[in-house]
């Protein structure tokens, strides 16, 4: 009998032991944190969280229609064209055709650097001699999108640059991406050179920004795809490429364009911006504006 209640003894030190232990853990090393796992977001929280931000700014301000302007007759796009042997690249197709290939043959080519600091000149020759194949040279999303809205310009494309701008302004994360007018399609879709992918909805049509914005808004179906997905199995292309996804509906409640597009980047912007969010920015630009064909 006295050995059972020395060995009972000793569990009960054991246990004394571990539970002081425990609680010296949780009040000077962060041990607090397990009781909060279970308050950490799963992927489909994030994304009802990210469609009802949407939702709450579907619309937007008035604006006012201002035109964009493109420049298809910059004198370097001369050399750009023959330099990187752009005309057998896009090859034939429709805009939307011709951009994705060049999107498919520069994307994997050019090393991605989120904090590169922006110090070359911002122009597609100076972008693609500093960091086309050269891994130590990576450079961001704004950067390779100017690369590809060049590239499209100088083979007749109306492409625009466009900042996708987060809903917190604690965010200072955004992203930047590509849209061309498409004639066969009749408007704008959206190109993602960054991450090589373009958006289609549930039958394969690829989207624009306003209206990959609008589904995901509505929880309507749409994902991104590789360039050379083939889509005969997009919700298998929404599951591996969530994470993208999630990345993008963060960054769709407001939108930045510039005045012109060409070499270079143009000193205005226009704020496509939500009706219910407070801005000071001028130059507001309406919906109708951004949805036109380009003239």
């Amino acid at each position: 009998m006295k050995k059972i209640y020395k060995i009972l003894f000793a569990v009960l030190g054991l246990l004394l032991i571990l539970s002081i232990g425990f609680i010296i853990y949780v009040a000077f090393f962060g041990g607090y944190s397990l009781f909060y796992m279970s308050y950490q977001q799963s992927p489909n929280e994030i994304y009802i969280m990210e469609s009802g931000i949407l939702y709450n700014q579907l619309e937007f301000k008035e604006g006012n229609d201002y035109e964009i302007i493109y420049d298809f007759d910059n004198a370097e796009y001369k050399e750009l064209l023959e330099k990187y042997d752009l005309i057998n690249i896009a090859k034939d197709g429709s805009e939307f055709e011709k951009a994705k290939n060049l999107m498919n043959e520069f994307a994997p080519r050019l090393k991605h650097k989120s904090d590169y600091d922006n110090h070359v000149d911002m122009n597609a020759l100076s972008l693609l001699e500093y960091s086309l194949d050269n891994k130590k040279h990576g450079i961001n999303c704004r950067n390779k999108a100017q690369i590809l809205n060049e590239m499209c310009l100088a083979l007749g494309i109306y492409s625009r640059k466009v900042w996708i701008m987060p809903n917190s302004k604690y965010d200072g994360d955004c992203h930047v991406v590509n849209e061309v007018w498409d004639s066969t399609y009749n408007k704008w879709i959206m190109l993602d050179i960054t991450n090589n992918m373009y958006w289609v909805d549930e039958n394969g049509n690829p989207l624009s920004i306003l209206e990959i914005r609008t589904k995901i808004a509505n929880q309507e179906f749409c994902t991104p795809v590789d360039a050379e997905d083939n889509l005969k199995d997009l919700d298998k292309s929404l599951n591996d490429n969530f994470d993208n996804f999630l990345y993008i509906a963060k960054n769709l409640v407001y939108m930045e364009y510039m005045g012109k597009y060409t070499k270079n980047e143009d000193d205005t912007f226009y704020l496509l911006f939500p009706e219910n969010l407070d801005t000071s920015f001028e130059y507001i630009i309406s919906e109708k504006a951004i949805k036109a064909a380009p003239k």
